[in-house]
């Protein structure tokens, strides 16, 4: 029963593979995460259920090793675990939100997903096996990025020359490529070490998808991934080689070559041929300032680090921090770089969120990995292909993650390898094993499956359901009819995510609310907006710090104050709004949305102390002076509307759309 329950483990361990291929654009809200992560996380729980019964069947052969590895693995999840509690909004860092879902209780999953896979697979023979579905599951990702090449519409790709396959972003993409390209060139070298066979042209073939994947997916940190990558695999081949004079010799030629290949790109970076190289182009002509809005948000990193310098602000908080410490300057760049929930960095947004333990543990891993491959090879306990591919690998992945953030695929990649190396080094404590005559009772496998079932039925098939059952009421919602039953039903499943379902219909319903009104349907538009005030009071209740959530709340009060004639709804938009400025004193945004709602409650002064506010925070931006403008215009004070047109004129703030016809109509005014 024993071998049974293991090869069950290890055949779930390659399902879990297939995992990126998950994608269903048309029954989930943010259908390349949700069904990914719900079905990752259901074959962990199952994977789980089987390993505890082998832990009973033999605790010595099975157990978790104290291992060094194993260990800082385990100091990271802790680290992760104390900042999901003791940061600003523990459930969205427990629970994350359908965009990214990877909350601590996910991680909990990868986690175990890691300690399960470096205690039941043995051996090169079985890797090997493991690593060529691995491979063959990613080419099969690659393959459809080909395809979105030749139609860029294919798999909601939306035209664009940057390929994302089943993952949805093509950074996602490309950091698979840059994984796929070094298991298959591991495969390729360990098969050549015996002789030339099929498997090896596999390999290559594997190997050679991923390459094209850095490029399909067109990303600078993959590719920077790549260089770094390709520069640590010489260097460790220069030392573990060591028997190998002209191997060694030749990789120090291709080093010095790749350099002059990387200066001459960058020196002729300006060009076209350069400039339309895929990634590449892109990362020589990265200009790193401090009016870039990544640097800004790795700023903000910093500035938040420094008030919560331990444990951080809690996984998945960043957002908060970034409110807080928002800059003015960012709208210089577009409203759609306003918005930051990631520093866009792994090392400086776990610097953020969960400050300087989290940061220590979690390049800690890559450290110790370092390390103990070294060692290893220096007891000679592993050979020099695993040693230097492996510490090629897992460098390259922390510098291609430098300017990007995790995701589903490279944790599920990342925690697998991490469990391939661990295992090779702990492999003289591994093979020993006690014999053991016990078995499994009925009583045990019945508790077990129903622990299983029920934890895959509550945190994965109920989520899962909710977020189909959402997506159904968005579409009617869409459509005008009435969805109160429907909305209901949806939020009635337990979920975890029932802030994300208001959310989501909040959003769209404070639209369809003025649309019904303009319809003439006024019983509808009432329903509407006192089914969705109601929710997302509650949501801003379990968020109290989301300004986006209060946006929205106070944007719906607005709409409703209209429709029912009720100025009190005013007044309570007015403090959602003035908490919500607390919480980011410098966003625009709230800044402009509260100008207009103290005009509309006949306090023109608030509302250009506000919009002045906006102006001496950043002079730049053009709305603040024409918003000016436009109040001074309404309260028919025409001289004072010209003179901060002229103002801004002088200054050489551009204006255009709406802004320009405000400012042509002050300027043309003959009547001044």
């Amino acid at each position: 029963m024993q071998k049974k329950l293991e090869y069950i483990v290890k055949c779930l361990i390659g399902t879990t593979f297939f995992v990126p291929l998950i994608v269903l654009p048309s029954t989930y809200i943010f259908p390349f995460i949700v069904p990914k992560i719900v079905w990752f996380r259901s074959l962990t729980l199952l994977m789980l259920g089987f390993y505890i019964l082998l832990l009973f069947l033999n605790w010595a052969k099975y157990r978790i090793r104290f291992n060094p590895i194993n260990i800082i693995v385990g100091l990271f999840f802790i680290s992760f675990a104390i900042s999901t509690f003791v940061g600003v909004d523990w459930y969205r860092s427990f629970w994350d939100n359908h965009e990214r879902m990877l909350g601590l209780f996910t991680i909990f999953h990868y986690v175990v997903y890691y300690f399960i896979i470096t205690s039941v697979v043995k051996g090169w023979q079985e890797w090997k096996w493991l690593l060529r579905i691995f491979l063959f599951a990613g080419s099969i990702v690659m393959f459809i990025g080909l395809l979105q090449k030749g139609n860029p519409e294919f798999l909601l790709n939306r035209s664009s020359d940057r390929v994302s396959a089943t993952l949805g972003n093509s950074i996602y993409f490309s950091g698979y490529g840059l994984f796929l390209m070094f298991i298959g060139y591991l495969l390729a070298i360990k098969e050549t070490i015996k002789k030339a066979n099929p498997w090896f042209w596999y390999a290559v073939a594997g190997g050679l998808l991923g390459f094209w994947g850095i490029f399909g997916g067109g990303t600078r940190g993959a590719f920077l991934g790549l260089i770094v990558g390709l520069g640590v695999l010489a260097i460790s081949y220069i030392f573990s080689l060591k028997e190998h004079k002209k191997i060694k010799q030749g990789l120090g030629i291709l080093m010095i070559l790749g350099v002059i290949v990387m200066g001459l790109l960058f020196n002729f970076r300006q060009t076209d041929f350069v400039k339309n190289i895929p990634a590449v182009g892109r990362l020589v002509n990265t200009q790193i300032s401090s009016t870039n809005t990544r640097v800004m948000a790795w700023e903000i990193a910093l500035e938040a680090w420094q008030e919560k310098p331990v444990f951080g602000w809690g996984p998945n908080n960043y957002y908060y921090a970034f409110n807080k410490y928002y800059r003015p300057e960012f709208l210089e760049h577009g409203w759609g770089e306003t918005w930051f929930d990631n520093a866009h960095s792994v090392i400086m947004n776990t610097l953020a969120v969960q400050g300087g333990l989290g940061i220590i543990t979690y390049l800690g891993i890559f450290v110790v990995v370092i390390i103990m491959l070294w060692r290893g090879y220096k007891k000679d306990e592993l050979d020099a292909h695993i040693v230097s591919i492996g510490s090629a690998f897992i460098i390259a992945h922390l510098a291609s993650l430098v300017t990007v953030f995790d995701n589903p695929t490279s944790y599920l990649y990342f925690f697998f390898f991490l469990a391939f190396i661990s295992q090779n080094i702990d492999i003289t404590e591994a093979s020993v094993e006690k014999k053991t005559d016990k078995h499994v009772s009925t009583g045990l496998v019945i508790v077990v499956s129903l622990v299983v079932l029920l934890l895959i039925y509550s945190t994965n098939i109920n989520p899962a359901r909710a977020n189909k059952k959402t997506l159904n009421v968005i579409r009617i919602l869409n459509t005008g009819q009435d969805v109160s039953d429907l909305y209901n039903e949806a939020v009635s499943i337990p979920t975890p995510h029932i802030d994300d379902i208001r959310n989501d219909v909040g959003r769209i319903s404070a639209e369809m609310v003025i649309k019904l009104s303009q319809d003439k349907r006024p019983a509808d538009a009432l329903k509407l907006f006192d089914l969705m005030r109601g929710e997302l009071q509650e949501n801003m209740e379990l968020h109290p710090l989301d300004i986006r959530i209060n946006f929205q709340l106070a944007q719906l009060n607005m709409i409703g104050a209209q429709l029912k004639q009720d100025v009190s709804l005013l007044f309570e938009a007015d403090k959602i709004f003035q908490d919500a400025l607390q919480y980011s004193p410098k966003r625009q945004q709230l800044q402009y949305a509260l100008s207009g709602l103290k005009l509309q409650i006949q306090r023109p002064d608030l509302a250009i102390q506000l919009l002045q506010d906006s102006i001496d925070n950043d002079p730049k931006i053009a709305e603040g002076w024409w918003r000016m403008v436009m109040v001074y215009q309404q309260t028919d004070n025409l001289d004072k509307a010209k003179e901060i047109a002229q103002d801004a004129l002088s200054r050489g703030v551009i204006f255009d759309g709406q802004g320009a016809q405000v400012i042509n109509s002050i300027m043309q005014d003959e009547s001044l």
